[in-house]
């Protein structure tokens, strides 16, 4: 029985009641007629309550078997995949534009500045420069405490370095060597200097300015692949045009292939995944809110989502419908490719979701060892295509 006619059946009975209530000639009869009726709403009360419950549990291996995929389900015969004959194959179409291209030469010289030799250049905040130091503890030299002459990048203001460290350098001059105290706080992590005064004898090797992109820089910072600044943009081209095909392929993939019809249930079930997922959030975010301000950001799901019931069941549906054809069409691609998931495959997804191979079983508990297989069944589907739909290879 569904939720709404679970519902409607109740307040049958609950109207049913009150009328029996009301009519106290009917006598002993009614009396067992009421106490039957309200066994039956105090039943149906749970069965609602369960069902409820049940909505609320975040499953996310809802629907597939031990190796990641639909149970029950042979994909390719619910799926019309699209024809990767029609790709476009045009790698003009996926160059970078010339601002794509210069934002990416803007950062590439930024991150490779030049060291210059200039000194008594007075250096201030924001700028950055080249530092050695060594640091005393009375007067003792600590532990890990000097760069060696080896030299540090400090951009200052940024407080990478502690804040008495880096002021202490705002306003000398490079070529400079000066002293500059740090005082640590009792609790700082490293005991062998928490609470303790550290004097740094500092020299201001110089300031770095940003560098011209020539062919003169490129051989400097990257001679070993690459011979000229032309050649590094072509690489750097081809490299873009590259990652830009492959998500094309990917959302190609997707988009041009076309489920034809669902397996029985399992778009219900997916209605039931995108739920959960709802509730969970709004769970998450009313626990932080009670922690930060004593109450709860929302009342409930609908509240969340801005929507009214009505809005939240055909959000919901179409949520459920996108995850399902998605689902459906990776499973597919998948069984035509004849892919298989490795245990690295594995290693990969469970990394990526923040566990190493230690914290296998705490993945497994959170998210359910199928949903792991069919994350990791996609990234195989996804790495074929990249490497089986070649723009530059074309």
């Amino acid at each position: 029985m569904s939720q709404k006619k679970r519902m409607l059946e109740r307040k049958r009975r609950e109207e049913a009641l009150k009328k029996a209530e009301r009519n106290q000639a009917i006598g002993r009869v009614i009396g067992v007629l009421i106490l039957v009726l309200v066994v039956a709403i105090i039943a149906g009360a749970l069965i609602f309550d369960a069902a409820k419950k049940s909505e609320k549990e975040l499953n996310y291996s809802i629907g597939l078997d031990a190796t990641g995929k639909i149970k029950g389900v042979k994909a390719e015969q619910f799926v019309e995949l699209a024809d990767f004959n029609a790709l476009n194959m045009n790698k003009t179409d996926y160059y970078p534009t010339a601002e794509e291209e210069q934002t990416y030469i803007d950062a590439i010289v930024e991150s490779y500045p030049d060291l210059s030799d200039k000194k008594n250049v007075t250096v201030k905040e924001k700028d950055t420069v080249s530092v050695d130091y060594v640091g005393r503890i009375d007067g003792k030299e600590y532990e890990g405490g000097s760069t060696n002459g080896m030299g540090v990048r400090v951009t200052l203001g940024t407080l990478t370095y502690p804040e008495e460290f880096e002021n202490g350098i705002i306003g000398h001059k490079t070529g400079e060597t000066f002293d500059v105290s740090v005082p640590f706080a009792e609790d700082f992590s490293n005991e062998e200097l928490a609470g303790k005064t550290v004097v740094y004898t500092i020299t201001l090797n110089g300031i770095y300015e940003t560098a011209e992109f020539n062919d003169e820089f490129v051989k400097k910072n990257f001679g070993n692949s690459v011979e000229n600044a032309e050649d590094f943009l072509n690489k750097y081209r081809m490299n873009a045009a590259q990652d830009k095909f492959d998500e094309y392929v990917k959302d190609y993939a997707v988009s041009e292939s076309k489920v034809k019809t669902y397996p029985a249930g399992y778009l219900s079930k997916m209605k039931k995944f995108i739920k959960a997922k709802d509730y969970k959030q709004m769970e998450t975010t009313n626990s932080t809110y009670q922690n930060l301000y004593g109450k709860d950001a929302y009342k409930d799901v609908l509240d969340m989502r801005k929507m009214d019931k009505k809005e939240y069941r055909q959000e919901v549906l179409k949520s459920a419908k996108e995850q399902a054809d998605e689902n459906l069409i990776m499973q597919a691609l998948f069984e035509k490719f004849d892919l298989s998931v490795t245990d690295e495959d594995i290693k990969e997804v469970t990394s990526s979701f923040g566990f190493n191979e230690d914290e296998y079983d705490q993945a497994v508990e959170r998210f359910g060892e199928p949903y792991l297989y069919e994350q990791a069944m996609i990234n195989v589907v996804n790495n074929y295509l990249a490497e089986n739909y070649n723009l530059i290879e074309n």
